[in-house]
């Protein structure tokens, strides 16, 4: 294909569902093809998926960009796939690039774009509830969707897949899933979170990898060695460490949170980590001055906020945790888990009607969560203790229905009642 000057930027397919968008660069021999990571943006007037990085160092690259959190589940996938084959054939080299949702993509997608390789930073291996049911963190969108099984069957992969992950917890479970079905290049580095892709970022190898995989020289044994080495100077993994520690061991655990902090004093994950230990040590006044800091740094990210809020209400002040609870949901009206959140600050504020309406908003926008009927049922049922500070007070109504709750057929009845469509719902009324 050879090699020009000027970058050239074009739309190769678009649909309601995705966008398959190619930025041209220097070298147009060696092709990367780029999945969004999940929380990159709705919609497609945004960069691609490490698009800066990539144009920085004159890479030609394919975006595949979906309309939202969807793990790519759209009808139409397969023709815009065809489309990025179709206009990298005759190129000398060509992967597949994502981290999270996006290494999910990289892996399940990549003989589908004729790639030689696959490079899937912490990937599920899917998030299909008939398959990973175990794995809440996007329930709300793993009940949602509409999981194609053609996309998510077990894993056939011809290209080279070089998968780096976490081994340790949920990550590890997806990891193990993919090794096991596509006998992938493993690059294991413990303890450093979701994703590791900002713990290679801090390190300073994530570019380095990519640069490896795309020109056929990584040596996985020999990177994982060198990542590996650098452990000692990443907040990301001294923070992960640190939160790690068992109760018995709280003075080791903030000794190397703050160990973390001196050695990546601008990483939030390091900063964040410290705070949360603080806090529950009881040294509120220090751990509320790290999570301002962390609001203001970030823009008033709602990770942060969140987090800010929840200090609040622990050291006493729900008044200024339910303003900012209100923020939060004025950010994001569409999540579950922060309407389950912002109940609970409503609650201790005293503000009940609210905490029903927040907890009846999550339960609609994820049903299938029984934390969040449980919450309704006490936030209707039962009643505030004055003072109080954590659960409901209990009502002989509450525990009748606490009673019925814990008996199979009423559960199944009201997991039952709450999948139905709209549409189920109209249809069933009298």
């Amino acid at each position: 294909m050879g090699t020009e000057t000027a970058s050239e930027t074009r739309d190769l397919y678009r649909s309601d569902n995705v966008v398959v968008r190619q930025v041209a660069a220097g070298d147009r021999d060696r092709w990367v093809v780029t999945f969004d990571n999940y929380g990159i943006g709705h919609g497609f007037s945004r960069p691609g998926f490490g698009e800066s990085w990539l144009r920085s160092q004159k890479i030609s690259a394919i975006h595949v960009m979906g309309r939202a959190e969807d793990w790519y589940q759209y009808e139409d996938l397969d023709a815009a796939l065809a489309i990025v084959r179709a206009t990298l054939e005759g190129a000398s080299r060509v992967i597949t690039y994502g981290s999270s949702m996006g290494g999910y993509a990289a892996v399940r997608f990549a003989d589908a774009v004729g790639a030689h390789a696959a490079l899937a930073l912490s990937p599920q291996y899917t998030l299909d509830p008939e398959v990973a049911a175990h794995d809440r963190r996007w329930s709300q969108d793993a009940n949602r969707i509409a999981w194609i099984k053609a996309l998510n069957g077990p894993l056939e992969v011809k290209a080279r897949v070089i998968l780096a992950f976490d081994p340790w917890g949920l990550d590890g479970w997806h990891g193990r899933r993919i090794v096991e079905e596509a006998a992938p290049n493993c690059i294991r580095l413990p303890y450093t979170a979701h994703p590791v892709t900002t713990f290679l970022s801090e390190i300073g190898l994530l570019g380095d990898l990519v640069l490896r995989a795309l020109h056929d020289v990584l040596d996985v044994d020999a990177f994982e060695r060198e990542a590996r080495s650098r452990k000692a100077q990443s907040g990301v993994y001294l923070g992960e460490m640190a939160s790690l520690q068992p109760e018995h061991r709280r003075g080791l655990a903030l000794a190397l949170a703050r160990r973390a902090v001196e050695a990546s004093p601008a990483n939030h994950h390091a900063r964040l980590n410290l705070a949360r230990l603080l806090l529950r040590n009881g040294a509120h006044d220090e751990a509320l001055a790290l999570f301002e800091g962390l609001v203001a740094d970030s823009g008033r990210a709602l990770t942060y906020l969140v987090d800010h809020g929840q200090a609040l209400a622990v050291a006493g002040r729900p008044g200024e945790a339910r303003a900012i609870a209100a923020e939060v949901i004025g950010q994001a009206d569409n999540v579950a888990h922060l309407h389950g959140w912002a109940a609970h600050m409503c609650w201790l504020n005293g503000d009940t009607a609210d905490a029903r309406t927040h907890i009846l908003r999550a339960v609609e926008l994820d049903p299938s969560n029984s934390a969040y009927m449980k919450a309704a049922v006490d936030y209707h049922l039962g009643r505030r203790a004055a003072g109080a500070t954590s659960s409901v007070r209990q009502t002989p109504l509450l525990s009748f229905a606490r009673w019925l709750g814990r008996r199979a057929f009423v559960r199944n009845a009201a997991k039952a009642l709450m999948r139905r469509t709209p549409a189920q719902a109209a249809t069933a009324a009298p």
